[in-house]
């Protein structure tokens, strides 16, 4: 065993002598101060810079990914949060312009959540959250602060399925809020309504309101129903058919109101 190692140590005592005279020679250049010396010092520690460099390069660059990385979370982070404050500033507007029309209307209101909307085999519809328990009934009038969505037909104990006025079967008495002419509206696939049958003498504006008329035991007079778009005359030219344009988006409603009571 020890004759291996001595042989080995025998055989390698040139490199190992290398070794030493290398050590040697760096400790004798370390302590020696002669200006000679230094700039071989100087020489000797750009080589050893250079040497270096690409681990050091290649630590700065796993670190700016890292920081990279970071960033990327932390401007993933902050836009989660601006649309945050963006939903809940414009349902705070929303729900301030609701609370407001709550606060002047002259009549009886429930405010309800929709959490649904879509078309069933007998309507097209909205579900909203209140029901029997919250003294609603069908044939009730939905409306929000700007105009009619609709009317109750099933009603549950605590959700509720609203007709909405882009039914096809959905009638409604309307007034032209400046010429003072009434008809019954209906809503075309189109998502426009028309009141047909209008007097041919009446002098109805594009850009009209329209109003409920009032002359029904669901809806309340006055409610907001839209704005006349356009008026033509109708193919045999005895009347007058105007388009008018619904003032509810029913694609973008939250929130509702039931009407209880008038």
């Amino acid at each position: 065993m020890w004759l291996k190692v001595i042989r080995f140590l025998i055989d390698l005592y040139e490199y190992f002598l290398l070794i030493l005279l290398i050590i040697l020679s760096f400790v004798i250049l370390s302590k020696n101060n002669s200006p000679q010396v230094r700039i071989l010092q100087g020489e000797i520690a750009d080589v050893f810079a250079f040497i270096h460099y690409p681990g050091v390069w290649i630590d700065n660059l796993s670190n700016l990914m890292h920081e990279n990385q970071e960033l990327k979370e932390e401007n993933l982070r902050l836009a989660l949060l601006n649309a945050q404050l963006k939903e809940s500033y414009i349902e705070n507007q929303r729900l301030r312009e609701m609370l407001s029309f709550a606060d002047t209307s002259h009549l009886t209101i429930l405010p309800a959540e929709v959490i649904n909307q879509g078309t069933t085999p007998l309507y097209n519809s909205i579900m909203i959250n209140v029901g029997s328990k919250h003294a609603i009934t069908p044939n009730m009038a939905v409306i929000t602060n700007k105009g009619i969505v609709g009317k109750t037909v099933s009603v549950g104990d605590n959700n509720t399925l609203v007709q909405i006025f882009l039914d096809v079967n959905f009638r409604l008495g309307v007034k032209f809020q400046i010429s003072r002419e009434y008809g019954i509206m209906s809503w075309q696939p189109n998502g426009l309504a028309e009141v047909r049958e209008i007097a041919k003498t009446a002098v109805i504006y594009p850009g009209e309101k329209v109003l409920t008329s009032g002359y029904s035991e669901i809806y309340p007079p006055n409610i907001m129903v839209g704005e006349v778009i356009d008026v033509r005359q109708s193919a045999n030219n005895l009347f007058q058919i105007a388009t008018v344009r619904p003032s509810v988006n029913i694609n973008s409603i939250e929130e509702v109101f039931v009407v209880l009571k008038k």
